[in-house]
């Protein structure tokens, strides 16, 4: 299961993808350190474009224990992943990780954008939400994600790619970012191996997840870097290169934004002391936390880490 290893202005670089196993990932998810949801304008893609609104789609970010890194990669250490899931109303969920099929006529595109300016955070988890980002800022930002729409490739719709900037005028509130980009249509809402990615709010293999590098495991410096970044998603709900033309309008954008709120402190390593008359000796033994994980590109290629199948 893939996940970007660090942050950084260019987090979403294919250098940056590091596989991991996905019983060890998912197991670090079990018991999460920090969950936050935030629900988001959404529509009903089961329907022709541009469909109707349809109350239930969210945006979840999870924040997991460390997880322990294979000797194999590198000895004695351990990342903290972070994941941004999707909830889809159950309306037009089949179970709980597929979708109904999506009709023929839609194209959605995420954009992950992240701040790691800790104003940002502190208004964030004060509940400022997307008043954060002034009314130019929204504005801007939705001109640049829809402007461009179906035309910067032949089978890609989204209007901007990854490694793309936000806009100047939502740097002062935000923070300066480039987006990793997902997408998805009907085709990949039909792959029953990376759709849960988009559609369901728990883990699953392709979820979209980003570590803190390596450390020392017990490292309250990686929570503390995962605690914070604050996450802006912008969903655009857009219609596909084979809609009819009677039916294209300028695509709806949704903002979803969250921080994880007060970092997570491990506990101290456990120290057993033994005293007798003579001596006293001392004992100490590092208690692992369990950790694992559960749970995008610039091309259709929906999901992040760039290893997935592109939607076409």
């Amino acid at each position: 299961s893939p996940y970007y290893l660090t942050d950084g202005q260019f987090f979403m670089n294919g250098s940056n993808i590091v596989t991991g196993d996905w019983t060890n990932l998912s197991a670090a998810f079990v018991n999460p350190v920090a969950t936050h949801a935030t629900p988001i304008t959404g529509y009903d893609w089961t329907k022709t474009f541009p469909g109707s609104a349809l109350s239930g789609h969210t945006v979840n970010l999870t924040i997991a224990h460390e997880m322990h890194i294979s000797a194999d990669v590198v000895e004695n250490s351990t990342t903290v992943l972070s994941s941004l899931t999707f909830g889809t109303p159950a309306s037009i969920m089949a179970d709980s990780s597929q979708p109904k099929a999506m009709d023929k006529s839609w194209y959605v595109c995420r954009h992950v954008f992240i701040s790691t300016d800790p104003a940002v955070k502190q208004k964030v988890d004060g509940g400022a939400g997307t008043s954060l980002l002034p009314a130019a800022c929204q504005t801007d930002l939705k001109t640049s994600l829809t402007q461009d729409w179906g035309t910067l490739d032949a089978t890609y719709m989204c209007g901007a790619l990854g490694f793309d900037s936000i806009p100047a005028s939502c740097v002062d509130s935000f923070g300066f970012s480039r987006q990793d980009v997902m997408s998805f249509d009907s085709t990949f809402l039909a792959n029953t191996t990376v759709a849960s990615a988009q559609v369901s709010s728990l883990q699953q293999p392709y979820s979209w997840r980003i570590g803190t590098q390596y450390h020392e495991p017990g490292s309250a410096k990686a929570y503390e870097m995962a605690a914070n970044r604050t996450y802006l998603v912008a969903t655009v709900w857009g219609y596909s290169s084979t809609a009819s033309s009677s039916i294209r309008k300028t695509p709806e954008v949704s903002f979803g934004i969250l921080s994880s709120g007060a970092a997570y402190v491990p506990p101290p390593p456990v120290t057993n002391t033994t005293t007798s008359a003579s001596s006293t000796s001392t004992a100490s033994s590092t208690v692992s936390k369990s950790t694992a994980s559960t749970t995008s590109s610039s091309k259709p290629t929906t999901t992040t880490p760039a290893a997935l199948p592109t939607s076409t």
